[in-house]
């Protein structure tokens, strides 16, 4: 967790450095040269000033969001309990964004299905998936999660049917190694917080993260979570 929030200090303070400057670099011009413009060329310079502003906006909300999920968790504990239960929990918390595209979710979860670890680390990434998934659908679409046992873990996935990825982007939101895990911190960053989040709440619990996903067609994310073995 402290690497990851020493990357994230890093990208944010230099993003918001930029984009700082930007909109200071175009107001002066704005303001210096305010009767050099045509009214078209002011409304141009105006609206990469709001679309520059929303830009820092959305950084700044996606930064408190995922501080707020970080804070919760303070310590690691790990237990038994019900995915199905937490699954239902943050569709639950999701329906408010999912109702405005009319979007339907579905929790395929076995109600029987019972896993090893902890249960604050296992909500935030199903959380966060569940965000992605909705901002990746149109309108009407659909969100399916589900769980299979595979050896000695469950394999959980969110699948959705939005716009997809292509593979370079998979390669860098998903990386196969620790060599490639810095490389792809801005980009998973440019798509908020929550998939780095994720990355390390997986590997802190023991499992591994990934995903398969087609253009047009839609996104699948799978993780694992070690089986609760009750005796």
């Amino acid at each position: 967790m402290k690497n990851a929030c020493l990357k994230i200090n890093s990208i944010i303070a230099h993003d918001l450095r930029d984009s700082l400057s930007s909109i200071s670099g175009i107001s002066d011009i704005l303001i210096n040269n305010w009767d050099a413009f045509s009214k078209e060329e002011k409304f141009e310079i105006l609206e990469e000033i709001k679309e520059t502003s929303d830009s820092t906006m959305r950084l700044l909300s996606d930064l408190l969001d995922w501080g707020k999920q970080v804070a919760e968790i303070s310590e690691m504990e790990k237990k038994i309990f019900n995915a199905e239960c937490v699954v239902n929990t943050m569709i639950e918390i999701s329906q408010a964004k999912s109702k405005r595209k009319n979007l339907e979710i579905t929790n395929l979860v076995p109600s029987a299905c019972s896993v090893f670890g902890d249960e604050n680390m296992f909500a935030a990434i199903v959380r966060n998936l569940l965000a992605n998934s909705i901002k990746s659908c149109i309108n009407a679409g659909k969100i399916i999660v589900n769980a299979e046992h595979t050896g000695s873990l469950i394999r959980f996935s969110v699948t959705d049917n939005g716009i997809g990825m292509t593979k370079s982007q998979i390669d860098r939101l998903f990386p196969d190694n620790e060599n490639t895990a810095n490389q792809s911190v801005p980009e998973a960053y440019n798509n908020g917080f929550g998939l780095i989040l994720c990355r390390d709440f997986v590997k802190i619990n023991g499992g591994t993260l990934w995903a398969e996903s087609e253009e047009g067609i839609g996104t699948s994310v799978f993780f694992t979570f070690p089986e609760a073995i009750i005796s």
